[in-house]
């Protein structure tokens, strides 16, 4: 049976999916998972042009596409990656070396800590064959992306386009009372079943007193590296709290675009710039609710005076007004992996500012210091799986869980999640888990190496100029961090203090 065929039974077979009774964001989910399981992806995407206004967590974003991958948010213009190519040319594109190709845009990895190698994308279409988004998928697991997988997306993305047109839209728009309400009541019902047990000391004690953090109403700055579960800890505050019925309202300062983020906070009134639609921006939204500041540390400077002269007047004009600032109430929820104090230092933060979100401050502990959890949150995950996308119940053999425990987790939670959602895909109709399926790398791979000291470090540049000591060491400290950060080269930028882009420069270089 050829290629083609199974591609086409299998979406006969799964074109049902579209014609259930699911709206929304659950509808927009179970495309994605088809498309995922399709193409024997890794993960995937689902861009939207924001002026469609379907119902998801980054809708207020105008003239910009936006996409959640699982849990994590990048917001980009239409101009950027291999996204942003599909949806301006309206063409399919797939490349399975991004690496090398011009178009893909390394920020994303960068800002998710994931490191894509291989990309399949296809437009979405609205009436009239009007081009709404982009569907993408990432990482084949066997093989490489073909014409084949191309042709099969490009049937669930019309399939989808079917879906969405057989229910009335207005059930999946920002303006619906009911969507809305939903989705809080999903979020409510996922945070009341996080588990406040722990056997990491530092954790169990602020789960000894998210109640009290909750009621008090004080700002609450969450400092700990990138994944380990900083935002549940503000949702748990937010539930906890007598703004509980009220919005929580989470951006990710890391994932907007600088020249976007004043009227992402603020918004904007209609004609403020040519084609420009009316919206409230995020902090009108979390009125008698909370704000949720992730990642306040990349926050650009001038953005930060704005934001401390909000937080002093509790009042807020968007974009373009002439009318009087708007009275907000909300509570301030910041969250960080950079260390704020050396920012200050450097002039990347204000001091004044941060003295006023760092009343509370709670540290949460990476997931290698916490690994005593990970058998529990493995099981949860899986749980997850099996409630919110319908897939099987798994089990983790002895030996798959001795590595989990076993390995460093540079991606604390968030790569845990990734690594359990490719592993349940990588087993097919396994119910069992294996070692293999979670696809990690050489067991030593996974450990620190370890260089000794010679009784004389700096002897062998003895006979080497300035420059040329300067030069051997930066080679050696940059293998060094790539080796120890798993070949992942947005890791290794992350860890050397450079852009993603500059660190394959300096490789370039280096090369040449």
């Amino acid at each position: 049976m050829s290629k083609s065929h199974n591609h086409l039974k299998f979406i006969g077979a799964s074109s049902q999916v579209f014609f259930e009774r699911a709206q929304g964001e659950n509808l927009i989910e179970r495309i994605l998972d088809l498309c995922i399981q399709t193409t024997g992806a890794e993960r995937g995407a689902i861009f939207f042009d924001s002026q469609f206004k379907i119902e998801q967590h980054l809708k207020y974003l105008s003239n910009y596409i936006a996409t959640g991958i699982r849990n994590h948010t990048i917001v980009i213009s239409a101009d950027q990656g291999i996204a942003g190519k599909v949806f301006r040319d309206q063409k399919s594109y797939y490349s399975n070396q991004v690496e090398e190709d011009e178009d893909f845009y390394f920020a994303a990895d960068e800002k998710t800590g994931y490191r894509t190698k291989k990309v399949l994308a296809v437009p979405l279409h609205w009436k009239e064959g009007k081009v709404v988004g982009v569907i993408e998928v990432l990482n084949k697991i066997e093989g490489d992306f073909d014409e084949h997988d191309q042709y099969a997306l490009e049937a669930l993305s019309i399939l989808a386009t079917m879906a969405f047109e057989n229910y009335e839209i207005s059930q999946m728009t920002e303006d619906s009372e009911s969507a809305i309400e939903h989705r809080k009541n999903i979020w409510r019902k996922s945070i009341s079943s996080v588990s406040l047990k722990s056997k990491s000391a530092d954790l169990q004690k602020i789960y000894d007193h998210i109640e009290d953090f909750g009621k008090s109403d004080s700002n609450i700055l969450i400092t700990g590296e990138s994944g380990s579960g900083k935002e549940v800890v503000a949702r748990l505050a937010h539930h906890h709290s007598s703004r509980r019925e009220g919005p929580f309202i989470a951006i990710n300062c890391a994932a907007i675009p600088e020249s976007l983020f004043e009227a992402e906070l603020f918004g904007v009134v209609k004609g403020a710039a040519t084609g420009t639609l009316p919206r409230q921006g995020q902090i009108e939204l979390a009125h008698r609710g909370t704000l949720f500041l992730d990642e306040i540390g990349e926050m650009p400077i001038e953005m930060q005076a704005k934001l401390l002269r909000v937080l002093q007047e509790r009042k807020v004009q968007r974009l373009g007004s002439n009318e009087p600032p708007k009275a907000v109430d909300f509570r301030l929820i910041c969250a960080t992996n950079k260390n704020i104090e050396t920012q200050i230092q450097k002039e990347k933060f204000r001091e004044d500012l941060y003295y006023r979100i760092n009343v509370v401050n709670l540290v949460v502990p990476s997931l290698r210091e916490r690994k005593g959890d990970i058998s529990e949150l493995a099981s949860a995950i899986i749980q997850q799986l099996y409630q919110k996308r319908g897939w099987k119940l798994r089990t983790i053999s002895d030996e798959a869980m001795e590595r989990l425990i076993e390995y460093s987790w540079p991606g604390n939670i968030r790569e845990l999640e990734n690594k359990i959602e490719s592993a349940c895909l990588s087993a097919g109709e396994r119910t069992v888990l294996l070692p293999d399926d979670f696809q990690f790398r050489n067991r030593s791979a996974v450990q620190l190496v370890s260089v000794p000291l010679s009784e004389d470090p700096f002897k062998r540049f003895e006979q080497m100029s300035l420059r040329e000591a300067r030069e051997t060491f930066e080679a050696e400290m940059i293998q060094r961090v790539i080796q120890t950060s798993l070949g992942n080269k947005s890791e290794a930028a992350r860890r050397l203090g450079v852009s993603r882009e500059g660190l394959r420069k300096i490789l370039n270089k280096k090369a040449a």
